[in-house]
């Protein structure tokens, strides 16, 4: 049973966990162990659930539609640390997959040439293909500190050679390779996401002090949950 956690707030204990079967199917959420509710299926999952958290706050979970979908967990409005919509999460997704562009180029052009194989060679794999994933490494190192050029140059680059590559293909008389043009895509949506990310963590204040009662998300660390006194 796939099961995820979320701190309630930077540096809480207190966690928000979300457990289903199958695809989205007997969705729970709990808070500490306490179940505020359970959605069935993926149309109730796309509307949405939310619930009341003894502090007063307003917690909602929703599965967002489209070729990359999204478990977006909220409270108030604003995403959970580490949920799919929180931006630092976001950005951390996009330099991974700068990392994986990266390492695959990198690996399978130093095979093609070292192991002189003609089949890859011949699709365009080789030398080039190292240079290209040591480009990546390095987008993925700018992506990773927040970078946003970094990430529109990542966006860029793999959005033309992937033009360049269906081109050159259809060009060969060969069919339109629809599968790796569907997995490109599926890795641009991510990085294209985490550009309003990167933006919105380089326009927080990240305030550590006691006075400014932030953390790094600009989000409250100690935001009390117990209930209210009248």
């Amino acid at each position: 049973m796939p099961k995820k956690s979320f701190p309630l707030e930077p540096g809480s204990s207190r966690t928000v966990d979300v457990e289903w079967k199958g695809i989205w199917k007997n969705f729970t959420v709990t808070v500490d162990g306490q179940t505020l509710g359970t959605l069935h299926g993926t149309k109730e999952m796309h509307a949405g659930g939310q619930y009341a958290l003894p502090d007063g706050s307003r917690l909602e979970i929703k599965l967002t539609q489209g070729m990359s979908p999204e478990l977006q967990v909220t409270r108030d409005g604003a995403p959970l640390p580490g949920s799919a919509s929180d931006p630092a999460a976001r950005l951390k997704t996009a330099a991974g997959i700068a990392f994986f562009i990266a390492g695959l180029n990198i690996v399978l052009g130093v095979v093609a040439e070292v192991g002189n194989i003609q089949f890859l060679q011949m699709i365009g794999i080789g030398l080039f293909s190292v240079f290209f994933g040591a480009v990546f490494l390095g987008l993925g190192l700018g992506i990773r500190k927040g970078s946003v050029v970094a990430l529109i140059l990542a966006i860029a680059i793999f959005a033309i050679d992937g033009v360049v590559s269906l081109g050159l293909s259809v060009q060969a008389g060969g069919r339109i390779p629809v599968g790796a043009v569907v997995f490109r895509v599926l890795l641009l949506i991510p990085l294209i996401k985490a550009v309003s990310a990167a933006k919105q963590l380089k326009d927080t204040p990240t305030r550590l002090d006691d006075t400014a009662g932030g953390g790094a998300t600009g989000m409250p660390v100690s935001v009390p949950l117990s209930e209210k006194k009248d």
